[in-house]
């Protein structure tokens, strides 16, 4: 069975009810193929993983999107220590 496509794949999202920002590495699609019903996952940046209805996802801003790296980059640092 083919695998269906990770919707926008590597995308900084922002659930904006709790101020999540993460990371798109999934999408799960539901049996009926609904789009409300649709959930992504998010990689946030200490490494763990949520999933959020899609509907209730918006783009990071520019600046939410460069935080989100930089806090990336410092969390990859730490661990390699």
């Amino acid at each position: 069975m083919q695998k269906m496509p990770i919707l926008h794949e590597g995308e900084v999202m922002v659930h904006t009810a709790t101020k999540t920002v993460g990371r798109i590495v999934d999408t799960i699609y539901p049996p009926d193929n609904k789009r409300e019903k649709f959930e992504q996952v998010l990689l946030l940046q200490d490494g763990t993983r949520r999933q959020f209805r899609l509907v209730e996802l918006t783009p990071a801003s520019p600046e939410a999107a460069e935080q989100f790296w930089e806090e990336v980059k410092a969390a990859r640092k730490v661990q390699a220590s």
